[in-house]
This record gives structure tokens, C-alpha cells and sequence, in this order.
């Protein structure tokens, strides 16, 4: 009975849930609005983010991977330098052990404080483990109501990631083996982006995402030959460890530039209001021990940031876009 009950729950993951990686990829000249709900859809966890980076790779002639494994393009010589920096990677969670009876333990993996609501949120939902077989989908479980009646103690604990027990719908660690689950594989919640009124989006992280499409827009957009000085585009790795690739490009690029401007995308901005067009900018909360004292953050207006239902203006995403094009060919922030 309780294999059939588990197995007819993964079968119903299966169902509902779509891979975010392989299926999602961007195709040649997609418009805007479809590029952010495709990237939106992606999972690419901190120091995980192999998949994307071939996507983004693929979409972009002339990019290279550096020795960070940043996907990188330049357009242009001579100086100035101008570099626009937008990280790939997310806040999210890795297998940190498989019991004998086939349940997946989670441990995140990010160093950005994300609150405690950002765990709670798994409670009870689809995930996606990215097995050596492909992406699989599974379901964090909850309290059994039965066996927490009466007990008011257990039951109004709140629920946290040791709490986060993922069924896949083995029934055994050699079942889950069998699936090409293993330690340290990656974990996301299932990610489907969705668009409501005239023009929102939301999905988990889709601010950051929301930011890569615009500055692949914009860098799509760009001639080869690029305008005044160099621009470079860089979709970096590890920004919740510190932004440690986007270090490492800043660092290869601006080293011996007369003079480097520098824009960081990514950064999460809380807004009442979506769809005016501006695009907020700020400089407080910048790694200046990193590097980046000369940079400035450019964030989409946000609202419900760091929940599944993050909302961003697809309004303000072209705003962003146009303003990158402007910024990366030589015409001003």
C-alpha cells in the first residue's frame, strides 16, 4: 500500500510538473516578453549553473566561457570599457542525504539571507531534482494530519529545511540511485512563470532573470563592430557566494582600462509600482571590497520579492533593455 500510495504521488509530479532546463532553451530571435518567461522558467543554483550558462552561450554569437565559467561577449576596442554584469545563479538547495527509505534531505546553498518564509515556502510543493539522468520531478511532504491530532506542540511548529523530506517516488536509497539521483543534486521548485494583468510576470527570481533577458536583448542588439571603446556583456556565476564570478570578469576587464564603467544587474528592488518605465538604481548594497566601487546596481522594480510569485513589470524589463543597449553602446546611462 504505501509503495502504490508513493508511487501514484510521483506519478502525479510527473504530470504537473515541467523540466525547467532542456526544455527552456532560447531559440534565435525570440521576443523579449517570451526570452523572460523562458529564463524565468530555467534553475540554475549557485555553483550549479552549468545548464544555463550553455544556453545563454548558445544564444549569444561570439560569447566565450572565461576561466570563471562566466559566458562573456565584447563588442568594440579601445577604452572606455564599459561592463555589464547580470548573474545566472539562484539561492537554492542540494540533496544532503538519501534515507533507506528513499527520501531526499535538502541543504541550501547561497549565502544571501533569504529570511525564513524562503524555506517555509517548500512546504508541501513541487520540486525539481536535476538528476545524471535529466530533470525529476518529486514533492516535499507535510505533517501527517492524523498522526499530529492532539498534538498542538508538533503541529504549530513552524516548518523549516530539516522538516524537508523530498519523495521522487522510490521507495529505497538503491531506488533513488536507480533514478541517477546522488548526493549534492541539485533541487528547485518547479519553475512555471505566469503572466497575469496587461503585463506582469511572476515566478521565483524572476527580478534576476527578468534582468539577464534584458541585457541578452540588449547585447543581441548591439553591431559587431560595437561603438565608441569596448563593450562587454557578462552573465557571471556564484553572485550568492560573494559575487565571486562577476569579480573575476571585472577584474580581467578593467585591469590596464584608462576608465571602466561598470553596471550590475540582479539586485532585488521593492516598488509599489510596476510599469512606469524607470528603472532603479542604487549603490549601497554593492560588494565594494570586491571590486566594484566603481560600479552602480540598476534593479527592476519589484514587488513580493523572494517568493514564488516575485512580480516584475515587462514594461519595465524593455525600459531596462533599452537603457542597456544605450549604456553598452557608448550613449549614456
Amino acid at each position: 500500500m504505501r509503495s502504490r500510495s508513493r508511487s501514484a504521488l510521483a506519478a502525479l509530479a510527473c504530470a504537473l510538473v515541467a523540466a525547467p532546463a532542456a526544455a527552456q532553451t532560447p531559440s534565435a530571435g525570440p521576443s523579449l516578453d517570451s526570452l523572460v518567461v523562458r529564463l524565468a522558467n530555467m534553475s540554475a543554483v549557485t555553483g550549479l549553473e552549468d545548464a544555463m550558462a550553455l544556453e545563454l552561450a548558445a544564444a549569444l554569437p561570439g560569447a566565450v566561457t572565461d576561466a570563471a565559467g562566466n559566458v562573456v561577449v565584447s563588442r568594440g576596442s579601445g577604452d572606455p570599457t564599459r561592463v555589464a554584469l547580470c548573474p545566472m545563479d539562484e539561492v537554492g538547495y542540494v540533496v544532503g542525504a538519501i534515507t533507506p527509505e528513499g527520501y531526499l534531505t535538502l541543504r541550501r546553498v547561497g549565502a544571501a539571507a533569504m529570511g525564513p518564509l524562503y524555506d517555509q515556502f517548500l512546504e508541501g510543493q513541487r520540486v525539481t531534482v536535476f538528476g545524471s539522468r535529466g530533470p525529476l520531478p518529486g514533492v516535499v511532504g507535510v505533517r501527517s494530519v492524523h498522526l499530529t491530532r492532539g498534538r498542538p506542540t508538533a503541529a504549530d511548529e513552524p516548518f523549516n529545511l530539516d522538516n524537508a523530506y523530498v519523495d521522487v517516488g522510490a521507495t529505497s536509497a538503491a531506488g533513488v540511485e536507480a533514478l541517477g539521483v546522488g548526493l549534492l543534486a541539485p533541487v528547485t521548485r518547479a519553475k512555471r512563470a505566469h503572466r497575469y494583468g496587461t503585463d506582469l510576470v511572476a515566478a521565483l527570481d524572476v527580478s534576476a532573470r527578468a534582468s539577464c533577458a534584458a541585457l541578452l536583448e540588449a547585447t543581441l542588439r548591439l553591431p559587431a563592430s560595437g561603438a565608441r571603446g569596448t563593450a562587454v556583456a557578462a552573465f557571471t556565476r556564484r553572485r550568492n557566494l560573494r559575487w565571486d564570478g562577476a569579480s573575476f570578469v571585472v577584474i580581467a576587464r578593467a585591469h590596464g582600462a584608462a576608465a571602466t564603467d561598470i553596471v550590475l544587474l540582479g539586485e532585488t528592488a521593492t516598488a509599489d509600482s510596476l510599469g512606469a518605465g524607470a528603472v532603479v538604481t542604487a549603490r549601497d548594497s554593492l560588494p565594494a571590497a570586491q571590486g566594484f566601487q566603481a560600479a552602480t546596481a540598476w534593479s527592476l522594480p519589484t514587488r513580493y520579492a523572494r517568493t514564488p510569485v516575485e512580480t516584475v513589470s515587462l514594461r519595465d524589463v524593455a525600459a531596462l533593455a533599452d537603457r542597456l543597449q544605450a549604456f553598452l553602446g557608448g550613449h549614456g546611462q
